[in-house]
């Protein structure tokens, strides 16, 4: 069966510890979603994440660790960001931090899979913006086959074909987009400057 591992631990109860870094963690992207700076869809974030990366596969630690902080100085809470400031930290012998962001990107994760279990409309998994949604399949290692954005009793969904890269096992994953939408929505409606 698909995401038999991660996705079917959901539904026994979570240690308090991961049940309470989850909860936090939701609370914060909630909030940060309320916010001015909140942009779903900033366009650097890409490029940065891009830069971050080339540098960790080259071993630049030191400069992977700034271009991540300059993204997340952009997008907050920013998974994939997180994960490579952790791998560029654990890479320069700075294991405090590396622990410090490694539980804090775990938390974000926790907090999209605590949402719902992802198997349907009802049950999505919630995001505050797209590249979440990518974070989590790499997490879970999940491959997406197919995806299309549908809505459904007034709210908007990607909805995800995916495979287990490990056991080539298939399913569907949902994920709800409205804040996103919302966002972008209000943002195409503003009058032009």
């Amino acid at each position: 069966m698909l995401l038999a591992g991660p996705l079917l631990a959901q539904n026994s109860p979570w240690p308090a510890e991961r049940e309470a870094r989850a909860n936090m963690a939701t609370e914060q992207r909630l909030a940060y979603a309320a916010t001015a700076e909140y942009n779903p869809y900033h366009t650097k974030i890409r490029d940065i994440r891009k830069a971050a990366f080339d540098f960790l596969e080259k071993g630049q630690s030191p400069e992977a660790i700034a271009e991540a902080q300059q993204g997340l100085a952009l997008s907050k809470y920013n998974i994939d960001l997180l994960i490579f400031l952790a791998t560029a930290y654990r890479a320069s012998g700075d294991l405090a931090n590396a622990d410090k962001v490694r539980q804090q990107w775990m938390g974000l994760v926790d907090s999209i899979l605590h949402s719902g279990n992802g198997r349907d409309y009802a049950s999505a998994f919630l995001v505050i913006n797209v590249d979440e949604e990518y974070s989590v399949l790499r997490v879970l290692q999940l491959e997406v086959t197919n995806q299309s954005l549908v809505e459904h009793n007034g709210s908007e969904f990607d909805v995800m074909k995916v495979k287990d890269t490990e056991s080539g096992a298939e399913g569907v994953l949902y994920f709800n987009v409205d804040l996103p939408k919302k966002w972008l929505n209000k943002k195409l409606s503003l009058p032009a400057k």
